[in-house]
């Protein structure tokens, strides 16, 4: 058993941070915009904003396991773990319906563009298309990061994800889902977390950092053996 991670009572804190989410049912709705060629950023802001929070959640409702990460778009350790370590977790676990993962902002102040970099996923979030955008961020980090104009390049890699440009750059500059990056700012520091990435596992599991898939498997394997839903690990 790798011994990187530590079991304790996170219960209260895994509650909270999965709590904000409006409605926790299905893993993303459905696109916005229908038959339409592109996908439109619905105009009513409270719409917008309860897609966009739940299309951040991957997986089946219903999994064994949840899992939150706590996460900043200009934080290179979180790039790190999206490259190296979320497509074998999602390839293992959440697309097998074991796990249930959640994504949450902590867009630090130290970081410049941490900020709009999270309105403009969230802003793809309320067609259904955050994961798309949330990838083209952390692959394309070096070339937004510090640009002078970040809205154009976000509005760039929106029409490359087949959302409508003009309802998308509506949305990031007119900043309408800043409310929910700022809920989850809040509701992050509430629960004593400072730094990214951070993750929490079921209700007693805490990872620190971006640590490698072993580790990751490790804890995942021994919850699903408390759940009931998998046999040891060999």
């Amino acid at each position: 058993m790798n011994a990187r991670f530590r079991f304790e009572s996170f219960a209260a804190v895994a509650g909270l941070l999965f709590g904000i989410v409006l409605v926790a049912g299905c893993a993303a709705e459905a696109e916005a915009g229908g038959t339409q060629e592109r996908s439109i950023v619905p105009p009513d802001a409270q719409v917008a904003r309860e897609r966009a929070d739940r299309s951040r959640i991957k997986g089946e409702e219903g999994a064994p396991v949840r899992v939150v990460e706590i996460s900043d778009f200009q934080c290179p350790y979180c790039r790190q773990f999206h490259e190296q370590t979320l497509t074998k977790i999602d390839s293992a676990y959440i697309s097998e319906g074991k796990v249930s993962y959640l994504w949450i902002a902590y867009a630090n102040p130290g970081h410049p563009e941490a900020f709009v970099s999270t309105e403009a996923a969230y802003c793809a979030g309320a067609t259904g298309k955050f994961w798309p955008m949330h990838d083209l961020l952390f692959e394309r980090q070096d070339e937004w990061s510090g640009a002078a104009d970040p809205y154009a390049l976000f509005v760039g890699y929106a029409e490359e994800i087949d959302i409508d440009p003009e309802s998308f750059g509506s949305c990031v500059r007119n900043s309408t889902l800043a409310p929910l990056v700022l809920r989850d700012y809040t509701s992050v520091t509430q629960a004593g977390i400072s730094s990214t990435p951070y993750f929490i596992l079921g209700d007693s599991v805490a990872l620190r950092g971006a640590a490698d898939f072993g580790t990751f498997s490790s804890a995942i394997d021994t919850l699903l053996v408390l759940r009931g839903g998998a046999t040891p690990p060999q």
